[in-house]
């Protein structure tokens, strides 16, 4: 393997991301901000194009998937099949709105940005890109992919730091 093959993307706005460094990654995966204040369907479509991996991860700032989920990503994009899907909650934080969440998450299928979003790169563009965001950021995106495909097992919770990582 001599590329990378999961591209992260922390999504946030300008002053969020100037306080989260990228996490430490290994040589097969890429990390970068988006700042969403600007125009977030074209920004994101011009960074998947510019990104190296084949699946894309969109997740909210100051989160990182587990190392299982980030090995179960990898294998998803060496298989190199369409494929999306997100992370479930987080059990060890309970609250009303992450309650909520799970069930509108259950019921629509669709992510909240909490949770983050992976997807193939391929299926991505096959869909027509993100489509429009409006209040909930992975509506559009979500029903678009769920047109073409069903999503996987959502992946273990992202994990929450509360500390700056040094950049990779």
């Amino acid at each position: 393997m001599s590329q990378e093959l999961v591209t992260y993307i922390i999504l946030g706005s300008k002053a969020r991301l100037s306080k989260v460094k990228h996490f430490k990654t290994d040589a097969h995966e890429q990390c970068v901000h988006l700042n969403y204040d600007e125009n977030i369907e074209k920004t994101l479509d011009s960074v998947i194009t510019k990104s190296h991996g084949s699946l894309i991860v969109l997740l909210p700032p100051s989160s990182i998937p587990s190392s299982d989920s980030r090995d179960t990503l990898k294998k998803i994009s060496l298989v190199n099949v369409s494929a999306w899907g997100w992370f479930k909650y987080n059990s060890k934080r309970k609250n009303l709105a992450q309650n909520l969440g799970k069930i509108l998450t259950f019921i629509s299928g669709v992510p909240s940005l909490e949770q983050g979003l992976y997807f193939s790169k391929r299926l991505y563009f096959s869909i027509g890109g993100i489509g429009e965001v409006g209040s909930s950021p992975f509506a559009e995106i979500s029903k678009r992919l769920q047109s073409r495909l069903d999503p996987q097992k959502p992946l273990q919770p992202l994990s929450i730091r509360t500390k700056n990582l040094k950049i990779s």
